[in-house]
């Protein structure tokens, strides 16, 4: 680990941050975005689909859906999820207040 790694890790502003509800939230945010890219991608590659296609048949922009997949751009609404799942042959399915450490494993897509 470098040295400057350790200086942020340690410094005691950051630590206090990272100690609040608003960081907490967001990080919960994030974990969610991360396993939905993650799970859009697992299917869309094993359908051997390209992002251009899958934009395509969601009604999105190619760049969109790599953002999606590389796990920003916030959490698409309900009605992209409906255009997703369609496009992907599968039903989204979500655990609202899901214990956060595993986001990914209720985050799940039904075929």
């Amino acid at each position: 680990m470098s040295k400057a790694h350790n200086r942020i890790a340690d410094d005691p502003v950051l630590a206090a941050k990272r100690d609040t509800d608003e960081y907490r939230a967001a990080r919960e945010i994030a974990r969610v975005e991360i396993a939905l890219g993650r799970a859009v991608f697992t299917r869309r590659t094993a359908l051997g689909m390209s992002q251009t296609e899958l934009a395509r048949r969601a009604q999105m922009t190619q760049p969109a859906v790599s953002r999606l997949e590389a796990g920003g751009g916030g959490v698409p609404t309900l009605s992209v999820l409906d255009r997703l799942g369609r496009a992907l042959g599968v039903r989204f399915s979500v655990s609202v207040g899901a214990d956060p450490d595993t986001a990914e494993e209720t985050l799940g897509l039904i075929a």
